[in-house]
C-alpha cells in the first residue's frame, strides 16, 4: 500500500506526493498542508527505493526545519532512516567547512556576527569614512544610519552585485553615496578578522565557487533529490545555492506560493517561483495545492478577489476545503481604530486573549492601539518591537507634559537637565550632542524660565540654521511654560512652533522612517486628546500608562495575551480570530504624505494584505473608514478589489451548503469560484456588486477624460492619481475633482 492511501489526502495532494521523480514547482496556497504533504512525499520516495542519504530537504528557518523534521518522523516512524532537514544557512556552514578543508577559505571565529555586533561596527566604520558634515549628520541619526547601512551590505550579498550596481538598483539619493565604501570597509575587516554571520554562510561559499570553479565538483551531483519549502522567499544568494548544489544530477522540487511574497526588503523575488525555476531547470513540471485547510469561502473569496489584481503572477484561484468552519468576516466602519479593537476585544475571558491577533501594517499603527488595550486592562504581547514607551517620541511627549504642567520646577538639576535634553531633541537643534548636554546643564541650574533662557545663550559662532533652531526651541519653552492651554493646543502649538514634522523628515535618511516617527507622535497625542483631560491629569494617565506597561512586561504570559503584530511577523502563523485595523488608503496600501504608489509597490502591499487575511481561522475583523460620503479619497482601493458584498453573499451560501446562489453582476472571480465548487449563480436584481466604492475613478484601469480622451491609471497618492494617454504623457489628477472629467470604461 502507498504511503498515501491510508491517510485522507486530497486529490491534488496524491498528485504531488505519488508523482514520478523529475522537476516540480508546487504552488501551495495559505494553509493547504503543504508541510504534510511534502512529508508524504519523502516517505513514498523512501519506500520506491531512494536513498535516505541522496535527499536534501532545505528550509528557511530553524523553527521551520525543527516542525518539519517532527512531521517527517511521526509520518515515517517505519523507516529506519530519514533523510536529513536543514535550513539554507546550515547548509552553507557545512560547505564552507569544507572549503575551509581545502584550503579555499580561511577557518573564522566560531563567535558568529550578531545583529548588534554588525551594527556596532558599522558605527565605528561611519566614524572613520564620514566627513565632518556627514558625521555630524549621522550623530544626529546614529540609528537610522547604522539601519541603513545594515540593509545596505545585506542587501549587495542577498542580491550577489556589486555595492556600485546595488546603491543604482535601490535608487536612493545621493545622501547614501557613502554605502558602497562603507560596505568595502567593512568586508575588509570581517576578512581580517575572520568573522562570519549567517548571511556569510552562504555569501562566502557562493563567492568563492564563482571564483573558483573547480569547487563547484565538490558541492554538486551529490544529492539524487532536492526538496525546498517556502520558495517564493527566495533570493539571489540561496537561488544560486540551490543550483550549485543540484547541478545536473538531482531532480528539485520546490514549494510556495508567489502571492505570499512579502520579504522583497531581504531581497526575495517572486519572479523565481512563477518563471524563474522553470528556466533554471528545464522540464520543470507544475503542481498546484488549491485547497486551504485553515479558512472558510468568505476569506477564499476575498483573498482571490484582491489578489486576482495582481498581475505577472499564477492564476491559482485558491479555494476552502468543504471539512472547513465557516470564518466570518465583520468589516467595521470605524472613526477611532484603537477603539473599535477594544470593542472587539471587550468581553473576551483572559483565557481566550491568545484566540486574538491584531495585524498592522506598519509599528506605529500599534501606538495607539497599545496604550488602548493598557488602559483597558486587556493583556497582550509584541514581538520584535519593544512597544511605545520605549521610544524617544514617548519620552519625549512626557517631558512636554511635565513642563506645561509645572514639574520642572521641583525636579532635581540632573533630572530636569534629561528632560530638557529629550526636548532638544525634539525636534533635534542641530548641534553636537556634547554641546546640546552642556547647554542643557546649563540651562538645568535654573528653576524658571528656560525658554528665555534658551534665546539668551543662542551661541554666535553656530551656524544660522541652528541659531533658528534655537530660537524656535526658546519660543516653545516659553509658551509651555508660561501660557498653559488645553492639551490639544498645546500639542498643535508646540509641534507648529518647533516646526517638528519637518525637522524629523529633514533629518531622517530613508522616508520610511521619518513617517513612522511621525505617525508615532500623532498616534500618541491623538489617543491622549481624546480624553479631554486636563493637563496634570493627562500627565498622570500617561504616567499610569507607562508603569502599567513596565509591570505588564514582567508579569503577562503570553498565552493568556493578545498578539499585536506586524503582517511581515505573522507570515506562516495563524489565529482563530485576526483583527486588520487601517483599511484605509494611507495604511493599506501604505503610502508616505502624498506619494505616487507604483505598479510593483501596489502590488506588494496587495500581497501583505493577502497574508494577513488569511491568518484567520473562524473570524476575520476588517476596520474600513467610518464615513466616506465626503471623501472618497479616504477609502483603500483594496476595499473595492476585495467585493465585500459577493465574496461574503456567496461565501455565507457555500458554508450553508446552498447549491445555487441568487447575485447580481457576479465577477470574474465570483463565477470561476461558484463553478469549481459546483454552485449554481441565478441572476438576481439584488445589489451585491461593489457598489460602495466602484464609482472611484482611481481605482479602474482604463478610463476616458472628456478633453484628453482614452488614458490608463497608472499611479495613486492619498490625494491624487496619474494617468497615461494615449500620446504617451504621464498627467496627474486631483482625486476630488475626477468625477468631473472622468469615466470608468472597465
Amino acid at each position: 500500500m502507498h504511503p498515501s492511501q491510508d491517510i485522507t489526502l486530497t486529490p491534488e495532494q496524491i498528485k504531488v506526493v505519488e508523482s514520478p521523480l523529475a522537476h516540480y514547482v508546487v504552488t501551495a496556497v495559505a494553509g493547504s498542508g503543504k508541510t504534510t504533504t511534502l512529508a508524504h512525499r519523502i516517505v513514498y520516495l523512501l519506500s520506491q527505493g531512494h536513498d535516505a542519504r541522496r535527499i536534501l530537504i532545505l528550509m528557511f528557518n530553524k523553527a521551520a526545519k525543527t516542525d518539519f523534521a517532527a512531521k517527517l518522523r511521526r509520518i515515517g516512524n517505519h523507516h529506519s532512516r530519514l533523510p536529513e532537514v536543514r535550513t539554507f544557512h546550515a547548509m552553507g556552514y557545512r560547505l564552507y567547512q569544507r572549503f575551509i578543508q581545502e584550503g579555499q577559505l580561511r577557518p573564522f571565529n566560531k563567535q558568529i556576527l550578531s545583529d548588534k555586533e554588525i551594527d556596532f561596527h558599522i558605527w565605528r566604520m561611519l566614524n572613520q569614512i564620514l566627513d565632518s558634515e556627514a558625521l555630524k549628520d549621522a550623530k544626529r541619526n546614529k540609528k537610522d544610519y547604522v539601519e541603513a547601512g545594515h540593509q545596505f551590505i545585506e542587501s549587495v550579498k542577498n542580491g550577489l552585485l556589486s555595492p556600485q550596481q546595488t546603491l543604482y538598483d535601490l535608487d536612493l539619493s545621493d545622501k547614501f553615496g557613502f554605502l558602497p565604501q562603507l560596505f568595502d570597509v567593512f568586508e575588509s575587516w570581517r576578512k581580517h578578522n575572520a568573522r562570519i554571520s549567517y548571511t556569510d554562510m552562504l555569501y562566502d561559499t557562493v563567492i568563492a565557487i564563482q571564483q573558483n570553479p573547480s569547487l563547484e565538483k565538490l558541492v554538486s551531483n551529490k544529492m539524487d533529490i532536492v526538496l525546498v519549502d517556502e520558495y517564493q522567499d527566495t533570493n539571489d544568494l540561496q537561488h544560486a545555492l540551490l543550483s550549485y548544489i543540484a547541478g545536473d544530477r538531482a531532480k528539485v522540487t520546490v514549494v510556495g506560493d508567489p502571492d505570499q511574497t512579502i520579504y522583497e526588503f531581504r531581497g526575495a523575488k517572486p519572479e523565481y517561483i512563477i518563471n524563474g525555476f522553470s528556466q533554471q531547470f528545464p522540464g520543470t513540471q507544475k503542481l498546484n495545492l488549491s485547497y486551504s485547510f485553515r479558512y472558510g469561502h468568505c476569506v477564499s473569496l476575498l483573498a482571490n478577489h484582491l489578489i486576482s489584481h495582481n498581475s505577472g503572477r499564477q492564476a491559482l484561484l485558491c479555494k476552502s476545503h468543504e471539512s472547513n468552519p465557516s470564518t466570518r468576516v465583520e468589516v467595521h466602519k470605524s472613526k477611532d481604530d484603537p477603539k473599535t479593537v477594544i470593542d472587539i476585544l471587550s468581553g473576551t475571558p483572559s483565557q481566550d486573549l491568545s484566540q486574538y491577533a491584531i495585524l498592522t501594517r506598519v509599528w506605529s499603527q500599534t501606538v495607539g492601539i497599545e496604550l488602548a488595550l493598557l488602559e483597558a486592562g486587556i493583556n497582550y504581547h509584541m514581538d520584535g518591537y519593544p512597544g511605545v514607551f520605549h521610544s524617544n517620541e514617548a519620552q519625549s511627549i512626557c517631558a512636554l507634559l511635565e513642563l506645561a504642567c509645572g514639574h520642572f520646577k521641583t525636579m532635581s538639576t540632573e533630572q530636569r537637565a534629561l528632560k530638557l535634553d529629550l526636548l532638544f531633541h525634539f525636534p533635534h537643534v542641530g548641534l553636537p550632542d556634547t554641546q546640546i548636554k552642556a547647554f542643557c546643564h546649563t540651562l538645568a541650574q535654573h528653576d524658571s524660565n528656560w525658554g528665555q533662557l534658551t534665546k539668551e545663550a543662542i551661541p554666535e559662532d553656530i551656524k544660522r540654521i541652528q541659531a533658528i533652531k534655537l530660537e524656535r526651541l526658546a519660543r516653545a519653552l516659553n509658551a509651555l511654560e508660561n501660557k498653559p492651554q488645553p492639551l490639544a493646543a498645546t500639542f498643535a502649538s508646540y509641534f507648529n512652533e518647533t516646526e517638528l514634522y519637518e525637522g524629523i523628515r529633514s533629518l531622517s535618511l530613508s522616508h520610511d522612517h521619518a513617517e513612522e516617527k511621525v505617525a508615532s507622535i500623532q498616534g500618541i497625542a491623538r489617543f491622549l486628546a481624546q480624553h479631554k483631560l486636563s493637563l496634570e491629569d493627562t500627565l498622570k494617565l500617561f504616567i499610569k500608562l507607562q508603569q502599567d506597561s513596565e509591570q505588564h512586561n514582567h508579569k503577562t504570559k503570553k498565552t493568556d495575551t493578545v498578539q499585536l503584530s506586524t503582517i511581515h511577523r505573522a507570515k506562516g502563523l495563524e489565529w482563530k480570530q485576526v483583527i486588520i485595523p487601517g483599511l484605509n488608503n494611507k495604511t493599506l496600501p501604505y503610502t508616505y504624505k502624498d506619494e505616487m504608489l507604483s505598479k510593483a509597490l501596489l502590488e506588494s502591499e496587495r500581497r501583505l494584505l493577502y497574508v494577513a487575511m488569511t491568518r484567520a481561522k473562524e473570524c476575520l475583523h476588517l476596520l474600513i473608514p467610518e464615513d466616506v460620503s465626503n471623501s472618497k479619497a479616504q477609502i483603500s482601493r483594496f476595499q473595492h478589489e476585495l467585493n465585500i458584498p459577493q465574496s461574503t453573499a456567496l461565501g455565507s451560501a457555500l458554508d450553508s451548503k446552498q447549491i445555487e446562489v441568487a447575485l447580481g453582476k457576479p465577477s470574474r472571480i465570483t463565477r470561476q469560484y461558484a463553478e469549481e465548487l459546483r454552485c449554481t449563480l441565478v441572476a438576481s436584481d439584488m445589489a451585491s456588486e461593489n457598489t460602495s466604492t466602484s464609482s472611484a475613478i482611481w481605482f479602474a484601469n482604463t478610463v476616458k477624460h472628456v478633453v484628453l480622451g482614452l488614458g490608463w491609471v497608472k499611479e495613486e497618492s492619498g490625494n491624487a492619481f496619474s494617468v497615461e494617454f494615449e500620446d504617451k504623457e504621464l498627467r496627474t489628477f486631483s482625486k476630488e475633482t475626477a468625477d468631473r472629467f472622468f469615466t470608468v470604461l472597465d
